[in-house]
């Protein structure tokens, strides 16, 4: 029974229900299929897309690993060097060494490389000359017999009998007219063809051209084996060798050889085969990484004064617009200050207009500017803020003090007798108000602490925003730090605006009504990689489920004189924050938009779709949970686009509502990858076979070589969210081995230890492709 065929028994088995490729996944509940099921060369491949770990569905289904295949597995042997062969020019310098590595790559029996003389992987521009080439242009000038074998082994063995023999560089199929040149003279050249058809086409391939340049030609055939090694081997000679199977017509019929180019047609029919003695091209052009390619921020959506001010800013800091993007929308529900709530309809609670916002970069991807560029003009209005009632405040803050030294004081008398409780009640009932009075104000809080979030929002009316390009509080709430526990319940409410109550032990009681949080994070992606791994009760917690996320593709290269922001742009972009932070943001009271008729009628029509996406076989079935949240994202960005433009608006009409829905694509696409990204395997591990890829040309070393080390240390630090602080080191070498498999690198085979040898063995070392480090030039 086929791997194949075992593994949909035993699904059957256990119920598991399916259709085409796809299979309801026996590791977890599963209403819909999201078990992939093909063949691959060698067995079965299962890919659970829920992030089920294959051995785990493997084991539900009571199957072993081994199960997968449908042959017994057997122990790769390594690959190992077994010979070298040196090319020479016409003076006998060297020029290109080939390295015969057996067993091969990639299934092959064998695998060839080439080298410069210095050892440099990669012969681009290097000429090529026949192997032996001098001993060839002796014998040939002395007119005596050149024998033409296949390959370089072949070569080998002819010489140890005495004779002298030569091939061409690459083997079967690349034999070149100028090499014939090099053979001008000989009395006789004598072609030993494979017996196999590429090694027959081969030998009539030389036997043309030599024949074309008037040198007496014979083509021959082992007798024994496949080729003149197998022969030798079999203890025969040159002179047991047979005339060859004919495969292809010679092109010139005339010969100065007194005896038939070919043999009988009835010759020994040979071994059949398609390996060349010689090998193919050293380096074949290596399978692609995929890519995942996501949508561009689409900014016009914005309206056309934030859209202006984005790509200019963008132009003058070489930042993406979905960074810049983000960031505004940010500052703007930061500018909102939750005093802005949407009805939507009868029975939907008033939609708060909290943003949570998640961006994806490098650290090049000049993250800080972005937020700043963002944030600017509301820290900037509630710097002066602060000022204007810092004289006040602190009037207050001094009573306070006084008061409490008071209330000490009656307190005191009321125990003595010299003063009544209603007196000591009085005085406790004037600090109450003081304290209630409302301290300097605050929008924005830095890098902070879960514990820290608390206490400075019940200081500041249950809100508060964070503007970070730093991991540390998202850290903090995947648990990260620590045990691995967070409690994020005020994050998860603060989300939706409801009330919370902190009560600790010692420190006192906190109440607050309404909540509202703003969160504008631009990290690195290291940090979500493999987060569902790391964490997978994080996912769970819905947290990650709020967020808005964008993955930008990396800038071209900035220059140092990039363009200003116009005057105009950025004063309309500061008024306009400004105005919601005067009109809004300092409001007591909490403003209630609605939808106007042809709004509403848009989003229902949004709402409804989305519905049935989110269903078993719908397009955001896989992000359902996450596409549950995006109809209320969608209301907040349409609340936020409406009062950026106008922040006296009381509805959100049609225009900014329809913007709004389209940003849906944009940012279902980039929630995807991102979620993809956190998942178990991390983009199916693509994403680390690109970076690979992508820092290769900066760690190669003079010979073009690198080793796993070396790789391991660049990824150092990279991978916050890992416990070891990196990516695993069992993940590299596993990426390192896939690209082998797509023929990007090739494993030096290191040599033999010595007996006895001690000592720590050295760090995998690999050739790479030549396009790593002279990549084709792409065409049109």
């Amino acid at each position: 029974m086929s791997a194949h065929a075992r593994v949909l028994e035993a699904l059957q088995q256990h119920g598991s229900n399916g259709r085409g490729t796809s299979y309801q996944c026996v590791a977890h509940e599963d209403r819909a299929p999201s078990l992939s099921v093909t063949r691959g060369s060698k067995g079965v491949i299962l890919k659970c897309h829920a992030g089920c770990a294959t051995e785990d569905v493997v084991a539900a289904l009571g199957l072993t690993m081994a199960d997968l295949f449908d042959e017994p597995l057997e122990k790769q042997e390594r690959p190992q060097i077994v010979a070298e062969y040196k090319y020479c020019d016409p003076q006998g310098e060297l020029t290109k060494v080939v390295r015969r590595i057996e067993p091969g790559y990639n299934g092959e029996r064998k695998t060839f490389r080439q080298y410069r003389p210095d050892g440099t992987p990669g012969v681009k521009g290097v000429r090529d000359y026949l192997y032996r080439l001098p001993e060839v242009i002796a014998e040939a000038q002395a007119g005596g017999t050149i024998l033409i074998p296949e390959g370089e082994k072949d070569v080998e063995s002819l010489r140890a009998l005495g004779c002298v023999a030569t091939c061409n560089i690459s083997g079967a199929g690349k034999w070149r007219d100028d090499y014939t040149e090099s053979l001008r003279g000989a009395s006789e050249v004598v072609v030993i063809a494979d017996r196999d058809e590429p090694g027959r086409k081969h030998a009539a391939a030389v036997a043309d051209s030599v024949q074309r340049a008037g040198i007496p030609v014979r083509v021959l055939e082992p007798a024994r084996g496949k080729d003149m090694t197998d022969h030798i081997s079999a203890g025969l000679g040159f002179d047991d060798l047979v005339p060859a199977t004919r495969t292809a017509p010679a092109q010139n019929d005339s010969s100065n050889s007194s005896e038939p180019l070919w043999g009988p047609e009835d010759a020994p029919a040979g071994i059949s085969g398609t390996e060349n003695e010689g090998g193919g091209p050293c380096w074949d052009p290596p399978i692609p990484v995929p890519k995942t390619t996501l949508p561009p921020f689409p900014t016009d959506l914005l309206g056309d004064s934030l859209a202006r001010w984005v790509r200019a800013q963008g132009a003058s800091l070489n930042v993406s617009d979905d960074l810049l993007g983000f960031s505004a929308l940010g500052t703007i529900s930061a500018a909102l200050g939750g005093k802005v709530g949407v009805a939507v309809k009868s029975g939907w609670d008033a939609e708060n207009v909290c943003l949570y916002l998640l961006g994806l970069a490098d650290s090049s991807a000049r993250k800080t500017p972005a937020l700043d560029a963002a944030s600017a003009p509301m820290r900037d209005r509630i710097g002066q803020l602060r000022e204007e009632q810092r004289a006040e405040v602190d009037q207050v803050e001094q009573e306070i003090r006084i008061t409490e030294k008071e209330l000490a004081a009656v307190e005191n008398d009321v125990s003595r007798g010299k003063a009544s409780k209603e007196d000591a009640r009085a005085v406790l009932e004037s600090l109450r108000d003081l304290r209630e009075q409302p301290g300097l104000p605050k929008a924005f809080v830095g890098d902070v602490t879960l514990e820290a979030l608390g206490k400075v929002m019940g200081e500041n009316g249950g809100r508060m925003a964070l503007h970070e390009s730093e991991a540390g509080f998202f850290k903090a709430c995947a648990g990260l730090y620590g045990n691995g526990r967070a409690d994020i319940t005020l994050v998860l409410k603060a989300y939706s605006g409801t009330g919370h109550e902190i009560d600790r032990v010692g420190r006192g009681h906190s109440w607050m009504p309404r909540t509202a949080l703003t969160l504008t994070l631009i990290i690195q992606p290291g940090v979500v990689e493999h987060m569902e791994k790391d964490n997978p009760e994080f996912k769970s917690s819905g947290f990650l489920n709020r967020f808005l996320y964008a993955l930008p593709s990396p800038m071209p290269p900035g220059s140092f004189d990039t363009p200003d922001v116009p005057l105009d742009v950025a004063l309309d972009y500061a008024q306009r924050i400004v105005r919601l932070v005067d009109d809004v943001w300092t409001s007591e009271n909490v403003r209630t938009l609605t939808l106007t008729t042809q709004a509403r009628k848009v989003f229902a029509e949004f709402y409804n779709q989305t519905e049935k996406d989110k269903a078993d076989g719908g397009k955001l079935h896989d992000v359902a949970e996450w596409a549950g949240k995006l109809c209320g994202q969608i209301i907040r960005l349409a609340a936020c686009l409406t009062l950026y433009d106008n922040p006296a608006a009381a509805e959100i009409a049609e225009d900014a509502m329809t913007r709004s829905v389209a940003l849906a694509p944009y940012l279902t696409a980039h929630a995807r990858s991102a979620f993809a990204l956190m998942s178990r395997d991390g983009d199916g591990g693509r994403k680390l076979l690109r970076d690979i890829l992508d820092r290769l040309p900066q760690l190669l070393a003079d010979d073009r070589t690198v080793t796993l080390r070396k790789i391991r240390e660049s990824f150092k630090g990279r991978r916050a969210a890992g416990s070891a602080g990196a990516v695993d080191a069992e993940a590299i070498k596993e990426a390192m081995d896939e690209l082998e498999e797509l023929g990007w690198v090739a494993e030096i085979p290191a040599p033999p230890r010595k007996p006895g040898q001690r000592g720590q063995r050295p760090s995998p070392k690999y050739d790479v492709h030549p396009w790593i480090y002279d990549p084709p030039e792409e065409t049109s």
